[in-house]
């Protein structure tokens, strides 16, 4: 299992050219049919942004960490959840999307999902620049801190690897899968520290979703909070986690990946 994950990164790394003009090219044609074009990968976000703001800002008028604001923690919180919840819906319908690319024989298709991820990435890069800018004007400036945004990313790009691989190398066999991934979605942004901060034997449990490491650790990064080895035992699940999901997630992809062609 090790062997095929390690040979699995290898083909992509030595792809990557391919890879990055793959992943700039989808991004760009997901709006090319639309008067603003790519100006709506940042509208839908921003809009969103401002509602959960104004809504919950009202219902709470102390910030959900008395810190600093309530606008910090939460787009703080969902800068990361947009990458991860957009980067996993588009990855995991990337074969169908594409299925005139898999069923040629000398196209790599092992770069799909990761193409997603990336062409998800440049939306994100924007984000966490209009993130130090929230911040900045709520009196909360970059730090030394700020580096492990690198770190947390780094994460978070390798867990979504994973969950990406086992999901979509599944969907062409389960199509309902998308169904089933967007109720679960909604189910658990709640569960993690975005909109409220959980306390007690709550939070314990709720930290088991690995999800929680990356989005307090980008928190951390903005505001200047605890350095990422401070969580060294969470770090270490999170890792142990994450190789496991990899490992299983690059043996259904490899097992599965000759049969793509015959059920797209």
């Amino acid at each position: 299992m090790i062997r095929e994950t390690l040979s699995i990164f290898k083909n992509i790394f030595e792809n990557r050219k391919l890879l990055l003009q793959f992943s700039f090219n989808d991004f760009k044609s997901k709006y090319a049919g639309s008067a603003l074009g790519i100006v709506w990968a940042f509208i839908t976000p921003l809009v969103t942004v401002l509602t959960y703001w104004f809504v919950f800002s009202q219902i709470r008028q102390q910030g959900a960490n008395e810190e600093y604001p309530f606008i910090v923690y939460l787009v703080t919180g969902l800068i990361p959840w947009f990458f991860f919840s957009d980067s996993l819906l588009s990855a995991t319908n990337v074969f169908r999307e594409y299925s005139y690319l898999v069923k040629k024989v000398v196209f790599n298709v092992q770069i799909l999902p990761t193409s997603k991820i990336l062409s998800n990435l440049y939306t994100h890069l924007f984000f966490i620049i209009i993130g130090f800018g929230i911040t900045s004007l709520s009196g909360i400036y970059p730090t030394l801190q700020s580096l492990q945004l690198i770190y947390y990313l780094f994460c978070l790009i390798i867990f979504l690897t994973g969950v990406t691989w086992l999901t979509s190398s599944t969907q062409p066999f389960l199509p309902d899968i998308m169904q089933f991934i967007n109720v679960a979605m909604q189910t658990i942004m709640w569960t993690l520290p975005i909109l409220w901060q959980p306390s007690g034997w709550i939070e314990k449990v709720l930290k088991l979703n690995p999800l929680y490491y990356i989005i307090q650790g980008y928190r951390d990064s903005f505001t200047g909070g605890a350095w990422f080895w401070e969580h060294w035992q969470y770090g270490l699940y999170f890792w142990g986690f994450t190789i496991v999901l990899l490992l299983i997630g690059s043996t259904v992809f490899r097992r599965l990946k000759p049969h793509f062609s015959d059920v797209l």
